[in-house]
């Protein structure tokens, strides 16, 4: 396929941003509209309690605890410049005199502030607002009068100014007294505080349970979607692709997609919102410390790009090194006897050390980028925090800024530069994932087989039943273009009878087989099977009508039993038959559990040709119409192949076989021998014609068994 994907390309050569891996994600994401509503209805709460909580903080200390501000005398008459809109915020003490919280001078300049001062409308003393308590004490009301009279401002009914020089005459204990409806303001403020930490752990953790509920069906989803794909694709791309890659495509690049929206896109989207709240927080409340963070900026912006260029190079040549290091791995210890044969271990350790030392060094690379990345922005952050707090006490000291809006400021810059620091690693899974989709698409955009299935369970199964009559009418077939491996190939094979293929490797024989089982497409001409082209017939219907035992037998991590019946319903007593025909019975007795004694990875644990014979066994179980044998008693002792002989002279009586093998005792008893040479057909006949031809079969014959 001219769409293969090059594994080759390392993942660290793709693209930061990829709008087809991010729709793709999307996809499958949306399915699930409700939980990605519940989960960004959490993140929306989630964000405004982490920004409320600087806020509440800050209330708490201007409103409850410091409590300073100004005198307005009502007297005065307001400035109109200046002071209209503030004038109406201020808290009447008495019918003369208000009270401004010094906050709420943030819009006026220290220049505004002293000519408000001068014209006797302000106070240029510093007062703490004192609710005065509902029940108090007559010894500390007549203090307060004193007080009043000395120190302090004149008293309303609710309200008490006391400057700081009046602080002094109260002790601790009368001063908790004075405070006690702001120590009830404050634990208020307090339980709120504590509710809302509460409500952010809660928000948190339904936040996790829903969104990885998401993610997870998302994947499923997606997974299936993919399996399904690979299952419908054409035999070629699996000619030209590694099981490793398309097993690495399933399970980990679907698991790094998931990683990218879980860990990456839901935090930066948390993140995005965090940030440009806490932006428009800090110009609302003042503008001239706002931008003393925001000066940060321009370095932040510079070496954020810098450090973005920096990582996509070093993270490019980490997965080129991991990928060349996976594949010396995988070459070695797949091929660890043929190492240990040729005494190649010394050899292949120094490969490996060499290819080792390249990761290491590539990853000592990516962490000196991350080492200045991340000290540099908690530098920005320090620095942000010092232009707070120096240009902040200039604004107190001036007048126009509160201790609260200070530490709310404060706490705002901690929480505004916690992202950024953690973009080094949230890059690093873009990155990976970002590949893996892409690797994910290329595998999704590969063609699938144009094929009609239909249901086998069905009563109008049309190809029910097979006469088993095959007829290859000037069949052309390549695997690559104009690269033929059968070259107008034309023959038939009747109905019920036996026809043998013979040839060298790479003449064409395993070829035929494919194109009869519907695994690859005729080229050019036509094969027919009951007089009907071979395209019109359902796939699964075509194949579950023949069966092939191949010289590659590929056993399956399950027991004796389920590899033979393949699924298929347990006839006990048909298995039975077909174990003592194929005499797999022999070797499956002397088995701990029998039937269900289980099969190792490719069934490792049993011999070359006890795998032969429980695949042999599993293709006469499902009593095909169609027999195939691929060199099927290639790895099997001439003992073990005359009885399975025995066997197969009574199992193709009543079906269509055809034999492929090297060893020409299995085929001299065919009803026609075909011999293969280079894609054509160079003789045709059975044994007695072809030997009396005198030609390359007799040849062949007289190679394996001597003088005829």
């Amino acid at each position: 396929m001219n769409n293969q994907h090059n594994d080759n390309e390392t993942p660290g050569s793709s693209r930061t941003f990829d709008r087809d891996v991010f729709k793709l994600l999307f996809k499958y994401v949306f399915r699930y509209k409700k939980l990605v509503a519940i989960s960004f209805l959490f993140l929306s709460i989630l964000t405004v309690a982490k920004l409320s909580s600087p806020l509440l903080t800050r209330y708490a200390i201007d409103r409850a605890i410091i409590k300073t501000g100004v005198a307005v005398y009502n007297s005065s008459e307001p400035d109109p410049l200046f002071f209209s809109n503030i004038i109406k915020k201020k808290i009447s003490i008495n019918d003369s005199i208000g009270f401004l919280f010094q906050f709420q001078l943030s819009n006026i300049s220290a220049k505004e502030i002293d000519s408000l001062a001068r014209k006797g409308i302000i106070s240029r003393l510093k007062y703490t607002l004192v609710n005065i308590p509902d029940h108090l004490s007559e010894s500390l009301s007549n203090k307060l009068q004193v007080v009043q009279g000395k120190y302090s401002l004149p008293s309303g009914k609710n309200y008490f100014l006391l400057s700081d020089d009046a602080k002094e005459e109260f002790s601790v204990q009368e001063m908790m007294r004075l405070r006690a409806v702001d120590l009830n303001q404050i634990f208020i403020i307090l339980i709120i505080l504590i509710s809302l930490f509460i409500l952010e752990f809660y928000v948190s953790y339904s936040q996790v349970i829903y969104l990885m509920k998401l993610s997870q069906n998302s994947m499923r989803d997606l997974r299936t979607d993919l399996y399904n794909h690979i299952l419908s694709l054409e035999n070629s791309f699996f000619d030209k692709t590694p099981v490793g890659k398309l097993v690495s495509r399933v399970i980990h690049d679907i698991e790094s997609l998931n990683e990218l929206f879980s860990s990456v896109l839901v935090a930066l989207t948390q993140d995005i919102l965090i940030l440009s709240g806490i932006s428009i927080v800090l110009f609302v409340m003042d503008v001239r410390l706002a931008l003393a963070v925001f000066i940060t900026f321009p370095p932040l912006v510079i070496v954020t790009l810098i450090f973005r260029s920096q990582a996509r190079t070093a993270y490019r040549k980490i997965r080129s090194a991991i990928a060349d290091l996976n594949t010396f791995l995988n070459e070695n210890i797949t091929g660890i006897r043929i190492v240990q044969i040729f005494t190649q271990e010394i050899r292949q350790f120094s490969r490996y050390k060499i290819i080792n030392h390249s990761v290491f060094a590539a990853n000592i690379q990516q962490l000196k980028i991350f080492a200045v990345f991340r000290p540099f922005i908690d530098f920005l952050r320090w620095f942000a925090i010092g232009s707070v707090i120096y240009f902040g006490a200039h604004e107190f000291l001036q007048g126009r800024v509160s201790y609260g809006l200070i530490v709310m400021f404060l706490a705002y810059v901690s929480n505004f530069f916690e992202p950024i620091a953690d973009l080094s690693e949230k890059f690093d899974i873009l990155q990976s994932a970002t590949a893996a989709g892409e690797k994910i698409n290329t595998v999704f955009n590969t063609p699938s087989r144009k094929e009609m299935y239909s249901d086998p369970h069905s009563p109008s199964d049309p190809v029910s039943p097979f006469s088993g009559e095959i007829s290859f009418n000037n069949v052309w077939f390549s695997y690559k273009p104009e690269e033929y491996v059968l070259k107008d190939i034309t023959f038939t094979i009747k109905p019920r009878s036996t026809i043998a293929i013979v040839g060298e490797t790479g003449s064409g024989k395993s070829t035929i087989i494919n194109l009869i089982t519907g695994l690859y497409p005729v080229t050019r001409g036509e094969l027919l099977i009951n007089n009907k082209n071979i395209s019109t017939y359902p796939v699964n219907i075509l194949r579950k009508k023949s069966a092939i035992v191949m010289q590659d037998i590929f056993l399956f991590s399950r027991s004796v039993e389920e590899n033979i019946t393949l699924g298929e319903p347990v006839d006990k007593q048909w298995l039975d038959h077909i174990l003592k025909m194929t005499h797999c019975d022999h070797f499956i007795k002397k088995l701990p559990k029998g039937l269900d004694e289980m099969v190792m990875e490719r069934g490792m644990t049993f011999s070359t040709g006890e795998r032969q014979l429980v695949s042999f066994a599993r293709a006469l179980y499902t009593n095909p119409d169609i027999l195939i044998l691929d060199e099927a008693t290639s790895g099997i002792d001439t003992e073990t192949e005359l009885l399975i002989q025995d066997a197969i002279a009574h199992i193709v009586k009543d079906r269509t076989s055809i034999v492929i093998a090297h060893r020409l005792s299995t085929v001299r008893n065919a009803d026609c021998i075909l011999i293969l040479d280079n894609g054509t057909i160079r003789e045709s006949g059975t044994h007695d014609e072809l030997i009396a031809l005198d030609g390359y079969y007799k040849d062949l014959c007289t190679l394996q068994f001597g003088q005829i």
